[in-house]
């Protein structure tokens, strides 16, 4: 049965709801109907009787005042009794004490009567002395014809109430169905082309409930399939072009040494060593870049003092950058922290960043690069004196093989993936990294690094 509800197309089985839903509702309200109208009769016809014992009562009471007890009532009424059509319940009549000596059945004769019995009969009063009570009876059996008529006449208003109200909610429920599954399937068919390799389409937004959410995210989600997408035709595209280059510098210099168009130099081989050097370098930083975004990077993170590891970094490079007739100042505060960093990741990330610093900033001019400790987190920045980032490459100098000036050649701007791998470093130590133009000119690179309490307070 599970099986074959699951084969129904989603649709039916929204109608199919509602009308199982509806049916149940109008059995529901008929049965209650039923048994409510059944119910107000009885007690219709309850109180009815106890309007017809009125003329007995005045009967009885009159015979007690006129004869001061009941001797003789039960020879004059018994007889009669006993020729009444069946009742629901007997029709009695007892004296002050509750003992019964009139009763349509004769089994009630001479039984006591209890006080809650009393409470519901009809009382025979002389003056104020109680002398009896009455308890009339209703007939058993079905309703009269005139009740049978008005109950049946309340059953088919029912039943046809019920039949409208199922039309009414089929076609509210078709109505809703369609509402429903026309967004439905505009998600499916979008969501099949995008399986089918094909550009991912946008759905159309009508609402603002959670159909219309759930197309807000589907689009949101088509976007960025979308631009994944080109991200990685451009990254195929671009190792494609950072590999053909060294291969095909190799591949030319080899062909000369074989062909023995001229002779094997140290400058040749040292060329092609070079070359396959960078071919390494990309590799490895590639690899790298894969291992990052399949969350499994090894950092190594031992006990750090950072402000011992950036004034080792600036005495490294200061010779590099006097053969460029650069400067480098360094503002290091002496308060900062030791750090549970992967110390070669660190000076990977900022070698790289002083490396595009240098690349920028003119002969004769300075770098900067300053380190402190901000609230919880220890704050570096390294700013060149280069002509600043256009506007429009702010938010992509992250991105791998992403240069700015396009008309750098490839062999001063490096492969293109040092910032990318400085993101994925610094991110894998809980910071985070960013740029922006200096108000007095050049580029400023930052970066953070979350200081731990317990190494906070052993420094």
């Amino acid at each position: 049965m599970k099986a074959l509800w699951q084969r129904i197309p989603f649709t039916y089985q929204l109608i199919g709801a509602f009308a199982i839903a509806t049916l149940c509702a109008i059995v529901i309200v008929y049965a209650f109907a039923d048994w409510s109208i059944q119910e107000r009769f009885r007690t219709y016809r309850a109180r009815a009787a106890t309007l017809q014992a009125r003329p007995l009562q005045r009967f009885l009471t009159s015979y007690y005042y006129r004869f001061g007890s009941w001797e003789g009532l039960s020879d004059v009424l018994n007889p009669q009794l006993q020729e009444l059509p069946p009742l629901e319940q007997p029709l009695i009549i007892a004296d002050a004490t509750g003992l019964v000596f009139i009763s349509s059945d004769p089994k009630l004769l001479g039984r006591k009567l209890s006080e809650r019995d009393l409470a519901a009969g009809v009382p025979i009063r002389v003056g104020a002395e109680r002398v009896g009570t009455l308890i009339m009876a209703v007939p058993a059996g079905t309703f009269n014809p005139l009740e049978q008529e008005f109950s049946q006449s309340i059953h088919d208003s029912i039943l046809l109430a019920g039949g409208v109200a199922l039309v009414i909610a089929l076609g509210l429920g078709v109505l809703f169905v369609r509402r429903l599954a026309r967004p439905l399937e505009e998600l499916r068919a979008a969501a099949e082309q995008i399986a089918q390799g094909n550009p991912p389409p946008r759905v159309h937004i009508t609402s603002n409930d959670e159909l219309g959410r759930l197309g807000e995210t589907f689009n949101q989600m088509a976007e960025s399939l979308q631009r994944s997408e080109k991200l990685r035709r451009q990254l195929i595209l671009d190792i494609a072009h950072e590999l053909r280059n060294p291969l095909m510098i190799q591949q030319s210099h080899l062909e000369l040494l074989l062909d023995n168009v001229v002779p094997p130099t140290p400058q040749q081989l040292q060329t092609i060593y070079e070359q396959n050097l960078l071919l390494g370098r990309l590799v490895r930083d590639l690899q790298l870049l894969a291992l990052a975004d399949a969350g499994e990077l090894q950092i190594l993170c031992t006990p750090t003092p950072l402000g011992e590891l950036l004034r080792g970094i600036v005495a490294q490079v200061e010779p590099t950058l006097a053969e460029k007739r650069l400067r480098l100042e360094a503002e290091i505060a002496d308060d900062l922290p030791t750090l549970s960093i992967d110390r070669q990741r660190i000076e990977q990330v900022l070698l790289n960043i002083l490396d595009n610093a240098c690349r920028y900033t003119p002969p004769g001019g300075t770098i900067k690069l300053s380190a402190y400790r901000e609230n919880r987190v220890v704050h570096v920045s390294v700013l060149d004196q280069g002509p600043g980032i256009a506007p429009e490459d702010l938010p992509h100098l992250f991105e791998r093989f992403y240069r700015g000036d396009k008309s750098r050649a490839r062999a001063s701007g490096g492969t293109g993936l040092g910032l990318a791998i400085a993101k994925a470093l610094i991110e894998a130590h809980g910071g985070r990294i960013w740029a922006e133009n200096a108000p007095e000119g050049g580029a400023r690179f930052h970066f953070t690094l979350p200081v731990t309490q317990s190494l906070s307070q052993e420094h």
